[in-house]
């Protein structure tokens, strides 16, 4: 559906019912397909009791917009699923544009506030995944080595469509793969990784002043970041 189509509700009742594979979303008996006609197949119960929930909410128009977590489901099924290898590798490549290894080399204060948000972050990823980035001054293009690389990519190489859909997500709207990692992995909450994701931003709307259209499009970027990690949350049961 496109974000200006308007689709009129056309059921009464919404269900998620098993199924082999996990629980399927019916709307007045029917199941529910992608805009690839696969079928909607949620992993388990309480990402399929969320997106129905979403259905039920709708009014007299269905808004895909207030559907977060039945969006992301069919990017599950339908961009992720037998694309694997390249969504694999689109969400490695985060790792060389990754916002906290690109560091300010003045003022002193952000310098300071980039090392206090951002070095605990990369010795998360160092313990914890075995992944040691470089970093280095912010007009320098850094490029990770394969190792640290090899290292990101064994955290979710072997999760499912759903996960991946939803750290792809995560990734993108941080501009930053060991955020989206350290949410997934429960090291950070969702606003405080997010916060981190946008500290030279934050940092210069403190000191010059908010432009009301950055502001608007990270409050966007800031609801889709908090909508997948829940919809990660429950993925992971």
């Amino acid at each position: 559906m496109s974000q200006t189509a308007k689709l009129k509700r056309f059921y009464q009742t919404v269900t998620a019912d098993p199924t082999d594979g996990g629980f399927e979303i019916h709307l007045d008996g029917k199941p529910v397909r992608s805009p690839l006609r696969a079928l909607l197949v949620l992993p388990n119960k309480a990402l399929a009791d969320a997106v129905a929930a979403e259905w039920a909410a709708q009014k007299e128009n269905i808004i895909p917009e207030a559907m977060p977590h039945t969006r992301l489901a069919f990017t599950a099924i339908d961009r992720v699923i037998g694309h694997r290898k390249t969504v694999i590798d689109q969400i490695t490549a985060f790792a060389n544009s990754d916002v906290v290894c690109y560091r300010a080399t003045s003022p002193e204060e952000l310098v300071a506030r980039q090392n206090e948000e951002w070095n605990p972050v990369l010795a998360w990823a160092k313990r914890s995944l075995g992944a040691r980035l470089t970093t280095g001054e912010r007009i320098e293009y850094i490029a990770q080595d394969l190792e640290t690389l090899e290292a990101l990519t064994a955290a979710f190489a072997d999760k499912s469509a759903f996960y991946l859909a939803a750290l792809y997500t995560l990734a993108s709207n941080a501009s930053s793969l060991v955020l989206a990692l350290s949410v997934a992995n429960g090291a950070l909450d969702a606003e405080t990784a997010f916060q981190s994701a946008n500290c030279d931003e934050l940092y210069q709307a403190e000191k010059w002043g908010t432009d009301v259209s950055a502001q608007t499009r990270r409050e966007a970027r800031a609801e889709e970041f908090r909508s997948a990690a829940e919809f990660l949350r429950l993925v992971q049961g």
